[in-house]
Parts: structure tokens; C-alpha cells; sequence
């Protein structure tokens, strides 16, 4: 209930605290309408200013100028009711006004000049330097396009003052002046000290990102274009204070090939497309839109489903025409307020953009391709060539396993199942349900496929195959359908499943078959011969190293191969009989992977020799992707980084120069990464892992491509880029092939968001984190790692201010502990909780603080009593330091120093191995002395044996911080 003032201000309070955004802003007017009811002009000053502030940051700058007039009517009315605070809020929000007036059509440019005049003159009066006036004065300029270049010289070269934007903001400003003229080179190096950290605010470096994307992209820095995309947009996402910076985001994702990823932030701030308040804003936004949109439309997917303004269903192309008409007319409304064409000239020289890459920038991101467009007439063949002659191409490539065969295919069915297609008759190519029955064949062929749809397109091509006579291929297809692993199954145990799906007895009888077929010279028949070989092959080493072992990360080596041995002879001698070097090279390569996974590495060695020498002796080059990739293999194994980076890179060159877009290139491009990352150099390593995730993406490897993903957020927080690493991370765990990645690997692509998310200060989020790897960890056998999350859990949860769960976390977590033991993971998290109690909740929190450190000394007591190791290598000495530092956050620093002086003892009688934790336990002790405790002249001393003492053995950049805090300290004194 607000109905005294007392609670007002403890409701303006809360409301402050809370995110801007539309529930902010409601609450805001509501408070204002409650402080209206009591004759108490500051409790009234204090709510329009906030309600003031609700609407700048919420896009609703119309509304700006009504509440200004009146907070300016009750200082004069009321000049007492405003404190320091809220005269300075007032004279700022001048400001605001300005940009209000400037970003609304309807406002004329006439009045927009009278109030620059009346900030002017407030300014003056009110003793304030004019440098925000000029600044006002040049913002205008560049929107209305007149005089800008003597506008920027007059706010620019003046010095800044106390009621100047933000050092942040006001770069960001210059840097976009220099981008407006064509100078990407001096915007960016404006920029550098945004980017770099050394100024910032609340919306800067993320609205610069947004800014500089495009100088980015021209000026060639596509890895910080990537970065600052990512990073950008997830500070913009959802902020309708934002709309400017989506819309440049959109432009992004037009001129970079990555219209899939525009319609998903596009659907992520749908509510943008209903909100006025902010026109120039909404331009901006609306203009980003109308780029993406038209890239789409021009691309052929002018039908295509697409967020729109709700309460309608859009398609691209409808939307276009919307968007197109709304904005040419508020153009024009800007424009004919300014008596320029400014406004307008800047919105078409935008819409003019081209894409800046042939080839998608790949972002690290899943590309969910939109739907393709009706293709039958672009994949129709030239005058020249018939289906026929495609099909005849496209068998002979197959038969070579030539990569283009894979595009050819695709082309052959479009124009196979295009209406009014008709089937020629012709008898090399045969009737149109065989063509269909190689169609499904093909289909079952590419990379990614479920293995229900396998198994269905394996099917249907069977079927097909037996009703036009050709009962060999028929047989392949069924043979291969038979060894996909099994989904579902009724059995209880691994061991009923694995008997209850033994295919053997079935594909004996297929080989039989089909080994009649060939003495009878059927069609095909030698080809399927070997496809049934090669289904037991498969089938064997599925026997003799499961796939679930393999995810488990058992120790496989050593395993007997006899099975796959076999079946492999039989596969390679059938090959050599037909001259098929393409399936015997394939055959060393599996078997090269079985000896390879179960420690026979030498062997694995020579079988990729084998089918190195085979493959240059057939003359087939394109096969060497696989057999580079596999030699790197190796190297990166023996730790020949040099090596296994030249035969990655050969094997990618080889991909390009054949056109093969499969997932082979792909793993080879993982390969790449590992090996970077193996050296330390880590930049390189994201970027292979991002064109690896592009490359899976493409080739339908779903799991594998969220897998690359993962390694490449790792990677990034990895380098500190903890903002990069967030955005990509919190994307893979939603794409669909993270559910089929093993369960560890998504636990540990969760583990690394949750310390991502820890690093931003995001405890709430990565809270949520540290308990899904907690739940996902719960059932393993390793119970230590469900003990250790579940201790990063009760922190986060403290750090979030989420107490209510923070105590049963903690308790979970310990009762966890005494499960599993893992006493490092408990006691860091005991001491971390003391020191979050004391910080946050203050002395009133004593009791609750001061127990935790006690819950840690218990756990330091049962884990010497129990001889368990503690990472710590003095616990005793890092306890008291804890201890220190908590009661200091409690206001008792005379019993803080004392624990002080114990941790120090502990860590000298470490020795060497304590020096560094001693040191920097000194160092805290003399801070407490000088500044808790008034003993200046005591810290001093101390620090000045300690300087000497770290010198001495041979530590000098603890002694130069020792040093600088003496230095701090004598000053201070």
C-alpha cells in the first residue's frame, strides 16, 4: 500500500534498483501519481526525476519533455525540495530534453532551436560550462546534415566539463562523425580506448560494438566485427532503449551472409515493431530490418514465415512492403521538419548496401537456413546437357565417391520432383523408379541424417530398387538399414539389446545372395557385394569397440579386433578383385580408426600409409582429406605441431580445390584448432573452431557442430573474452544438436557457461548453471564432480542475493561431500561463503559468517583424519586469512589482525612453497593496520621488512606491490 510517504519512498527505492524496462516504467508512473497525493514537493521531485529516468532508458522519449516542465515548475515553486542531487539531475536532464525534441518529427525544428537556447542560457546562469550545449548543437547538425563540420569543431575542441557526457559517450560520438565522412581508419582509432576498457559506462563499449560493425567489416578486422557482434548483441537483446543498435545488428547479419541469425534477433525483439516513442530510434531499427528483409526477398524467400508487429502473421516479402512504406514516410517527415534531405539520403545510402562477402562469416552461431526457395528452375540443366547425361555424370562420380557427386545428386532430384517434370526414355538412364530408388539412396547418403530417416530412406530405396529388378542394390540398402543402431528397444539390460539387434545371421544371408547375384551377373551386383562387406565391417568394430564405451571415455586399449580384422580382409580382397581403390581405401581408414582407439597406433600408422600410396596410385586425390586428417592425427598425438598443422591445412585445400563440403573437411578443420590450441595460440584456435562449426553446419552434422561450438566458448573465456564465450555458449546449449551430445559433454558445455557467466558478475544465470551440471552430474560415478558443482552453486546462488536458496544449496552440497568427498571443492566454497555473508550482509551476519569458517575447519579436520589431499598447502594459513578479510567486512578489525598474524605464521612455516600467500597476507595485514586501525607508522614498518624479505628471496614483483602500498600508505600519513 503506498498511502504514506514513508512507503513511497521505500517503493522508489526498490523500483530503482529493478532493470529499466516497460514494468519499470509503469511502476514509475504509478509513484508519481502516489507521491501526487501528499503536500511533499521532494518526495514529488524525487518521482518525476525517476520517472524521467524510466523513460529514457525505455525508449519513451515523446514523453520526456511534459515531465521536464513539470519538475521545473516545482523547483521554482518549491526551490528547497531539491537537494544537491536533484539539482544536478535537473540541470542534466536539460539534456535529455534536447535529444527528446530532436529524435520527434513532429516537433518543429524552429522550437528544437528555442530550447537549445533556453539550455544555453540555464547553463550560463547557472555558472555550467557550455561545452554540453555545443554538443547538442552538433548532434543536430548531423541530423539535419548543415554545417556539421563547424558544429564538431565547436563542441570538439572544447574542453569537457562537469555536465559533459560521458567520456565514453561523447568518443562514440566522434568516432561515428568520422564514420559519417568516410574516415573508418581515425573512427576506429577514436574508438581504441572504448574498446580497450578505458572508459566505459553503462552503455558503452556495447552500444560502440553496435556503431562500429561496418567500419569493422571494411576495414577488413572481420575477428573483431565477429566479437563485437556477438558481445553487442547480447547486451542489446531485448532493451527497447536499444532499438538503434538492433537495427545496426540486422544490417550485420545482411552484409554478412547471416540472414538466418537476423530473423532470429529479429524474433528475440518483436515487441520493437510497437513501440513509438523514440521515432529516430525506431528508423534506425526499422531501416536494419527493411536490409535484412530485402536480402531475403532478393535470395528467393520472399514467402518466407517471419517475426513481424504482432496480432498478424508476416511473410518476408509482405513485411518488406510494410516496413518500406513506414519508413520512406518518417523519413520524409524528418526531413521535411529539417528542410533537408539528410535523413533521407543516409536511409538510402544504407538500403544500398551489397553483402561484403561471397561466402557466409561464419559467427560461431548455429545458421538455421531459411526455408529454400522453389529451386526447380535454377537447377534445370543447360540447353546442352540432359538428365540424362546429369545421371550418367552423377553415377560415374559416385562411383569414384568424387565429392561433387553429392551436389549433383541434389540438383537431380530438384529437377526429378519439380511439377511437370517428365521422365525421358531413355535406356542408359532407365525408368523414373530407379532414378528414384538412386535418389533415396543418395539421400540416406548425407551427412546428419537421424537414424529414423536413414533407415527410411534406406527403405523406400530397397523397395524401389526390387520393383524395378535391381534385387543386388536392394539388398545393399537393406543391409546397410540393418546395422544403424538401434534407437528404441523393449530389452532390460545392454546385453539383451545387443543380442536382441545381432544382425549377423540376416547379413551372412545377404552376402549369399548377393554373391549369386554376382555369378549371375546381375546388375550392380558387385557394388552391392561390397556394400554388404561393408555393413559387416561396420557391424563388426561396433562389436568389438561400442560406440558406448567410446562416449563413456573407457580404456579401450588393447581391445581384441579379431572381428573387425576379419571382416575388413574380406572387405579390402573384394575390392582389390573389383579395382575399387575408393572402398579400399575406405576399408583402411576404418580400420586405421579401430586400431587407433584401442591403443595401436603404429599400425593405425602404416593403414593410413597404405591408403595414402593407394589413393595417389588410383589417381583420386579428393580421398586425401580424410588420410591428411588422420596423418595430423598423429602427429598432434606425438606432439609434432608443425607437422599436423601442415597435413590439417593440405587436407583443407584439398577440400576446396574438390568442392567437398562434407563433415570430413570439417573434422579436419576441429584437427586445425586442436593442434592451435596445443601451441597456446588461442586466437587462431577460435577461429578454426568457428569455420568448423560452419563447415558441420553445412555439411548437417548437427552434434558435432554444437560440439565445436562448445570448444569454441571454452576457448574465448579461456582468453578472458568472457562476454564472447557467454554469447556463444548460452546459443549452443538451445541449439538441437546439443540434446544428442554425450551427457558429459553437455554438462561440460554447461560447467563453462555457469564460469562464464560467474566472471561477468551474472551469479543469478550462472546459479541456474552450476544446478543443471549439477542435476546432469547427480547419477555419475565420479560423485566428486556433482560435489564440486554443487559447491559453485551455493556461491553463485549467495553472490545473486538469492539467500532463501543459497542455504539449502549449501547443505546439499555438503551432504554431497560427505557421499563424495572432495575437500578442496568444500572448503573454497565455505570460505567464499563467509566472505559474501560478511561483504553483503554486513555485521548483522556475524553469527552466519563466522560459522561457515568454522564448517571449514571441520572439513580441513576430516580430511587429514581421513587422509584426503587439499589443493590448499596451508589450509590453516589460508582459514585465518579468510578469517581476516571476513571479520574486517564485519567491522572488527582489531580480531581481523590477529587472524592476520596467524595466517602469516602458517604460511612461513610452509617455507618456500608459502612465500607468495605470505606475502600477500602482509600485504593485507598492513592495509588493515593503516587504514582500519589508525597505526600507520606500525604498517610501515612492517612493510618495510616485508620488502626487504621478498627482495631477499628473490620475489620482486611481490616486493614492488608491497612497495606501493608503503608508498600509498606514507602519503596518506
Amino acid at each position: 500500500m503506498l498511502d504514506t510517504i514513508d512507503a513511497v519512498r521505500a517503493a522508489l527505492r526498490a523500483n530503482d534498483e529493478q532493470p529499466h524496462g516497460r514494468q519499470r516504467t509503469v511502476t514509475a508512473e504509478e509513484l508519481v501519481d502516489a507521491a501526487e497525493q501528499f503536500d511533499e514537493p521532494e518526495l514529488l521531485a524525487y518521482a518525476l526525476l525517476d520517472l524521467m529516468e524510466a523513460y529514457e532508458n525505455d525508449a519513451e522519449r515523446r514523453k520526456l519533455p511534459v515531465v521536464f516542465a513539470r519538475i521545473v515548475t516545482l523547483r521554482k515553486k518549491h526551490p528547497d525540495a531539491f537537494d544537491g542531487w536533484a539539482q544536478r539531475a535537473t540541470d542534466w536532464r536539460y539534456k535529455w530534453v534536447a535529444h527528446a525534441l530532436r529524435s520527434v518529427p513532429d516537433v518543429p525544428l524552429e522550437a528544437v532551436r528555442r530550447w537549445h537556447g533556453e539550455l544555453r542560457e540555464h547553463y550560463r546562469t547557472a555558472g555550467h560550462d557550455l561545452q554540453p550545449y555545443y554538443g547538442e548543437q552538433y548532434h543536430l547538425a548531423a541530423l539535419t546534415g548543415q554545417d556539421v563540420e563547424q558544429a564538431f569543431d565547436l563542441w570538439a575542441g572544447r574542453r569537457r566539463s562537469s555536465f559533459s557526457d560521458c567520456q565514453a559517450c561523447e568518443l562514440r560520438a566522434q568516432a561515428r562523425h568520422f564514420v559519417r565522412l568516410g574516415d573508418d581508419r581515425r573512427a576506429l582509432g577514436v574508438w581504441q580506448s572504448v574498446f580497450d576498457g578505458k572508459h566505459s559506462c553503462a552503455e558503452e563499449p556495447h552500444v560502440s560494438r553496435a556503431h562500429a560493425l561496418l567500419p569493422l567489416l571494411r576495414s577488413d578486422r572481420v575477428d573483431d566485427a565477429r566479437s563485437f557482434h556477438l558481445t553487442g548483441y547480447r547486451w542489446a537483446r531485448g532493451r527497447s532503449r536499444a532499438a538503434e543498435e538492433i537495427g545496426l545488428h540486422l544490417e550485420f547479419c545482411a552484409l554478412t551472409g547471416n540472414e538466418p541469425r537476423g530473423l532470429e534477433i529479429l524474433a528475440d525483439n518483436r515487441d520493437l515493431f510497437g513501440q513509438h516513442g523514440d521515432p529516430l530510434a525506431r528508423l534506425h531499427f526499422l531501416t536494419g530490418t527493411q536490409q535484412l528483409l530485402a536480402r531475403l526477398a532478393a535470395t528467393g524467400h520472399g514467402d518466407l514465415p517471419v517475426a513481424g508487429p504482432p496480432g498478424t502473421s508476416w511473410t518476408v516479402d509482405a513485411l518488406l512492403a510494410d516496413l518500406r512504406t513506414e519508413g520512406d514516410a518518417l523519413a520524409a517527415r524528418f526531413d521535411g521538419r529539417n528542410g533537408t534531405t539528410a535523413v533521407g539520403d543516409a536511409r538510402r545510402e544504407r538500403l544500398a548496401r551489397t553483402p561484403l562477402f561471397a561466402e557466409p562469416l561464419a559467427l560461431g552461431l548455429r545458421a538455421a537456413t531459411p526455408a529454400p526457395a522453389a529451386a526447380a528452375q535454377s537447377a534445370a540443366p543447360a540447353a546442352n546437357e540432359s538428365i540424362a547425361e546429369l545421371v550418367a555424370r552423377a553415377r560415374e562420380l559416385h562411383d569414384l565417391r568424387h565429392p561433387e557427386a553429392v551436389a549433383l545428386w541434389r540438383r537431380i532430384e530438384a529437377l526429378a520432383t519439380a511439377d511437370g517434370y517428365r521422365h525421358p526414355d531413355d535406356p542408359e538412364l532407365g525408368p523414373l523408379d530407379l532414378l528414384r530408388a538412386e535418389l533415396a539412396e543418395q539421400r540416406a547418403r548425407r551427412d546428419g541424417l537421424p537414424d529414423r530417416e536413414l533407415a527410411a530412406h534406406l527403405t523406400e530405396a530397397a523397395e524401389l530398387y526390387q520393383q524395378v529388378g535391381r534385387a543386388a542394390q536392394a539388398i545393399g540398402c537393406r543391409a546397410l538399414a540393418l546395422v544403424l543402431p538401434e534407437q528404441d528397444t523393449d530389452a532390460d539390460t545392454d546385453v539383451e539389446a545387443e543380442a536382441a539387434a545381432d544382425p549377423t545371421a540376416e547379413l551372412d544371408a545377404y552376402e549369399q545372395q548377393v554373391r549369386e547375384l554376382v555369378e549371375a551377373a546381375a546388375p550392380r551386383a558387385g557394388d552391392a557385394l561390397l556394400t554388404v562387406l561393408h555393413a559387416k565391417a561396420v557391424f563388426a568394430i561396433r562389436q568389438d569397440v561400442p560406440e558406448s564405451h567410446r562416449h563413456l571415455g573407457d580404456d579401450l586399449d588393447g581391445r581384441d579386433l579379431a572381428r573387425t580384422e576379419a571382416a575388413i580382409a574380406l572387405l579390402c580382397e573384394e575390392a582389390v578383385r573389383q579395382g575399387d581403390a575408393p572402398t579400399e581405401v575406405n576399408a583402411h581408414q576404418l580400420l586405421a580408426r579401430a586400431y587407433f582407439l584401442t591403443g595401436r597406433k603404429e599400425a593405425a600408422v602404416e593403414l593410413i600409409e597404405q591408403a595414402e600410396r593407394r589413393i595417389e596410385a588410383a589417381e583420386i586425390p579428393w580421398k586425401l582429406v580424410a588420410v591428411h586428417g588422420w596423418q595430423g592425427e598423429f602427429a598432434l598425438h606425438r606432439e609434432e605441431f608443425g607437422r599436423a598443422e601442415e597435413l590439417a591445412q593440405r587436407g583443407l585445400k584439398i577440400a576446396a580445390q574438390y568442392g567437398d563440403r562434407s563433415a570430413v573437411p570439417a573434422r579436419v578443420q576441429m584437427l586445425l584448432a586442436r593442434v592451435h590450441l596445443a601451441r597456446g595460440e588461442h586466437g587462431s584456435a577460435a577461429r578454426a573452431f568457428t569455420e568448423a562449426a560452419a563447415r558441420f553446419d553445412h555439411a548437417g552434422e548437427a552434434d558435432e557442430a554444437a560440439s565445436a561450438r562448445g570448444r569454441l566458448g571454452q576457448t574465448l573465456a579461456e582468453t578472458g573474452r568472457y562476454a564472447d564465450g557467454a554469447a556463444v555458449l548460452e546459443a549452443v546449449r538451445l541449439e538441437p544438436g546439443f540434446a544428442a551430445l554425450a551427457v558429459r559433454e553437455q554438462a561440460q558445455i554447461r560447467l563453462d557457461l555457469a564460469r562464464t557467466l560467474r566472471e561477468l558478475d551474472e551469479h543469478r544465470a550462472a546459479a541456474e548453471e552450476f544446478l543443471h551440471v549439477a542435476e546432469l552430474a547427480a547419477g555419475w560415478e565420479d560423485g566428486q564432480v556433482h560435489t564440486a558443482v554443487a559447491c559453485e552453486a551455493a556461491v553463485a546462488l549467495a553472490r545473486a542475493g538469492q539467500w532463501p536458496a543459497a542455504e539449502p544449496a549449501r547443505q546439499r552440497a555438503l551432504d554431497s561431500h560427505r557421499a563424495a568427498p572432495h575437500a578442496d571443492a568444500a572448503f573454497d566454497m565455505l570460505l567464499r561463503l563467509a566472505r559474501v555473508t560478511a561483504d553483503t550482509l554486513g555485521p548483522d551476519a556475524g553469527d552466519e559468517a563466522l560459522a561457515r569458517l568454522d564448517e571449514a575447519a571441520e572439513v580441513v579436520e576430516h580430511a587429514r583424519r581421513e587422509g584426503l589431499e587439499l589443493g590448499s598447502g596451508s589450509p590453516d594459513g589460508t582459514l585465518h586469512d579468510t578469517r581476516g578479510r571476513t571479520l574486517v567486512g564485519l567491522g572488527r578489525p582489531e580480531e581481523a589482525l590477529a587472524e592476520m598474524e596467524l595466517a602469516i605464521a602458517a604460511f612461513g612455516a610452509l617455507g618456500p612453497e608459502g612465500n607468495l600467500a605470505r606475502a600477500e597476507s602482509i600485504r593485507y595485514a598492513a592495509l588493515v593496520e593503516g587504514n582500519r586501525l589508525d597505526r600507520t607508522q606500525d604498517a610501515l614498518i612492517r612493510l618495510e621488512a616485508a620488502v626487504a624479505w621478498c627482495r631477499e628471496i628473490g620475489e620482486p614483483q611481490a616486493a614492488e606491490v608491497l612497495d606501493d602500498l608503503h608508498t600509498h600508505l606514507r602519503r596518506q600519513h
